[in-house]
């Protein structure tokens, strides 16, 4: 059997989560896991070192076009590798956050578009929240937490605007709420934390109600620029202070966070060489933005 070295990164992680009660743990792992795409053996591999870092959640993609179209439809939905991601959490005692994304191209706006229509606005918000209501009933008791979209607010990830994400998140919120009571809806982890007025027009979108249609807010927090580890705390406080104003109070996640172990894209200059700056980086890091409000930080 082949040894597996954990990289530096791995270690700062298993340091941080041991430094924490288990029940409490702020680590977690985004892990890039492709429910419909990513090879059974890697899955494995994935979710047993997600296990050993210490991490509580593990970030999945659970992709709808994969379960509901293809050798799958809305009659017969193809359950078979979200099975395999439930299976493997229960068999490595992982909390499992589910990203629903994925728009069948039967159920897009823009299903002409090939590739990216996956990436549109549904043409019915109410039928895109019945599947994901389908999803969080079939992986009940496995699965809990469910975000709606990733970084809905960048043009490559979703091709609508902010108010078909409004009615989107509403849909699925009051779907899986329906079909999985005691389900947490998570909000899609936004790119640019900075830019408010996207996420004002999510939440005044008639009709959608989105500043309740939520129960964890999300963000997505790296150096962009040259900077600093502690340079990411005052976005990640003033997306907390934004949605206050909006009358959210609950936890908000860092569902991505990272700093990269090649030398050429390490942007802090405290944190350079490779897999031991990475690491030192996320040593910093990760306490920082818990000591500014991330109920958990999802690291890359």
């Amino acid at each position: 059997m082949t040894q597996h070295r954990f990289p530096a990164a791995f270690a700062a992680v298993v340091a941080l989560g041991a430094a924490a009660p288990a029940e409490a743990a702020p680590v977690s792992s985004h892990a890039m896991v492709y429910t419909c795409c990513t090879p059974p053996a890697m899955k494995e591999r994935i979710f047993s070192e997600a296990s050993a870092s210490g991490a509580e959640f593990i970030r999945v993609d659970v992709e709808l076009n994969g379960i509901f179209e293809g050798s799958g439809s809305r009659e017969h939905p193809d359950w078979r590798r979200l099975d395999e991601v439930l299976r493997l959490a229960r068999r490595h005692d992982l909390r499992v956050l589910g990203l629903i994304l994925g728009v069948p191209a039967w159920l897009s706006a823009c299903p002409e578009s090939g590739a990216d229509a996956p990436r549109c606005a549904p043409r019915d918000p109410a039928e895109f929240g019945r599947l994901a209501g389908e999803v969080a009933a079939h992986a009940r008791g496995t699965i809990d937490h469910w975000e709606i979209l990733n970084e809905p607010d960048a043009d490559w990830a979703f091709k609508g605007g902010p108010e078909d994400y409004a009615r989107m998140l509403s849909a699925a919120h009051d779907a899986i709420k329906r079909s999985a009571p005691e389900a947490q809806v998570v909000m899609g982890g936004v790119e640019r934390p900075w830019e408010h007025a996207w996420i004002a027009r999510v939440l005044a979108t008639p009709g959608a109600d989105a500043a309740r249609k939520f129960d964890v807010a999300a963000v997505h927090l790296r150096l962009r620029v040259t900077g600093r580890a502690s340079d990411l705390a005052r976005p990640l406080r003033g997306w907390r202070e934004l949605l206050a104003a909006h009358g959210f109070a609950g936890p908000v996640w860092v569902t991505e966070h990272g700093y990269p172990a090649d030398i050429a894209f390490q942007r802090d200059p405290a944190h350079r060489g490779g897999d031991a700056g990475q690491a030192a980086f996320l040593h910093e890091s990760v306490p920082l933005l818990v000591a500014a409000g991330a109920a958990q930080v999802f690291v890359t």
